[in-house]
């Protein structure tokens, strides 16, 4: 049978996935004033448009990446609220390993299963 966290491991991740949450709405924030600015621009030449477009390209690109990880952020937070946040995978039930859920405090997954939904 695979180890849950103890409290203190669970206290960790959640200061980790608090400080990642401030951080992505720090980072959308900032999109969506680039957003507005950029919308205010005079865009003198093609130039300036293609490079006004690439940077807005790359920002919604970012942006989609970032409200992933912000959803996956408020599950992992919502397991520990209800009190069921173990840090057990949500598929084999096997460990996640603190090292991994340092990194991604959000993980759902074992590194295995995420291997095996990433190449199916």
């Amino acid at each position: 049978m695979a180890k849950q966290l103890t409290n203190n491991q669970i206290e960790e991740i959640k200061s980790l996935l608090l400080e990642s949450k401030k951080n992505i709405e720090a980072t959308l924030e900032n999109i969506s004033k680039d957003h507005d600015s950029l919308s205010q621009m005079d865009l003198n030449d093609e130039g300036d448009f293609a490079a006004a477009s690439r940077d807005y390209n790359n920002d919604i690109h970012i942006k989609k990446q970032q409200i992933e990880e912000l959803k996956l952020i408020e599950h992992a937070l919502m397991k520990i609220q209800k009190g069921t946040f173990t840090g057990l995978c949500e598929m084999c039930d096997s460990e996640i390993g603190m090292k991994r859920l340092r990194v991604k405090p959000y993980a759902k997954y074992c590194i295995d299963c995420r291997s095996y939904i990433d190449n199916n």
